[in-house]
């Protein structure tokens, strides 16, 4: 398979960030006006609701979280801090490894990640399974 030129390689870079940033932008803005989530703290009740599931008292490793997401460690901890303001996670220390923490999605956390994940996929659905919607989106300001 050949190469695709300059120009097809920077043209395909420049789509990918237009459908990535009309995608986000949507994401942050319906998951805050119907939910009252950020981008990020959904993302955070996403990674814990599948390693979580109905478990109630499953933890999951704060390292594990911080693997899977797209932000410093210190705004994951920002973020962590935000959503355990809001009820919706707990934190706790690892016993056997003061160095380790956890958290636990709460009840009120589960409901919430639960309420959110339709607007999720439908905002997904929308800018990924339909290239020319993207490109029409309007941006967010």
């Amino acid at each position: 398979m050949e190469a695709g030129t300059d120009v097809d390689v920077c043209t395909k870079w420049s789509e990918t960030l237009r459908v990535y940033h009309n995608t986000s932008c949507e994401l942050e803005n319906e998951l805050q006006a119907k939910h009252d989530l950020g981008l990020s703290e959904f993302e955070v009740l996403l990674i814990l609701g599948r390693a979580c599931g109905e478990q109630a008292g499953y933890k999951a490793r704060m390292k594990d979280i911080e693997a899977e997401m797209y932000l410093s460690q210190s705004a994951l901890s920002r973020t962590v801090t935000r959503l355990e303001k809001a009820g919706l996670v707990t934190r706790a220390a690892c016993d056997f490894d003061r160095r380790a923490n956890f958290l636990m999605l709460t009840p009120s956390g589960l409901e919430r990640f639960e309420a959110a994940k339709p607007t999720h996929r439908a905002v997904l659905v929308k800018h990924l399974t339909d290239p020319a919607a993207s490109a029409r989106a309007e941006t967010c300001a």
